[in-house]
């Protein structure tokens, strides 16, 4: 895996930033977008159902399909790096609240950054942190007058 993949996993916090699509058989049904820290190992995401199948819109809003979702065969997909998180599981309780999922073990798991990989990790959130307190100059402040 090229370093520079690896740095962009783990500013995404190993994924879970750049959203998940839940596959079927290979076919999109719906994406996991907007991740929040719920408890210890459990993350919820904004669920967007995008099948279009009206059966299977409807059972992935119930509780009961969430239930038996590793018998259906389902592949978590990372958006941006379109690899699979294969130990991903949703909760029993899979609704925190309507229209967020819970989910564990929904990640990327490249390691943890080492020494030099953490101070460029540092140095990039630095760039881009004062990159965006820049502000454009006024042309009164331009004039040398």
């Amino acid at each position: 895996m090229r370093y520079g993949r690896r740095l962009r996993i783990w500013e995404t916090n190993y994924g879970r930033a750049s959203g998940w699509v839940i596959e079927k058989q290979g076919t999109p049904i719906a994406k996991l977008t907007d991740c929040r820290w719920e408890e210890v190992f459990w993350d919820s995401y904004r669920l967007e159902v995008v099948t279009d199948d009206p059966d299977l819109r409807a059972q992935l809003l119930m509780k009961e399909f969430w239930a038996v979702a590793e018998a259906e065969g389902l592949a978590y997909r990372s958006l941006e790096f379109g690899e699979v998180a294969p130990f991903a599981f949703p909760s029993l309780s899979p609704f925190s609240e309507p229209g967020r999922l819970m989910m564990r073990g929904l990640f990327l798991d490249i390691g943890q950054p080492g020494l030099f990989a953490s101070f460029v990790l540092w140095f990039r959130r630095w760039r881009r942190d004062r990159a965006s307190k820049r502000r454009p100059l006024k042309r009164a402040e331009l004039s040398l007058e």
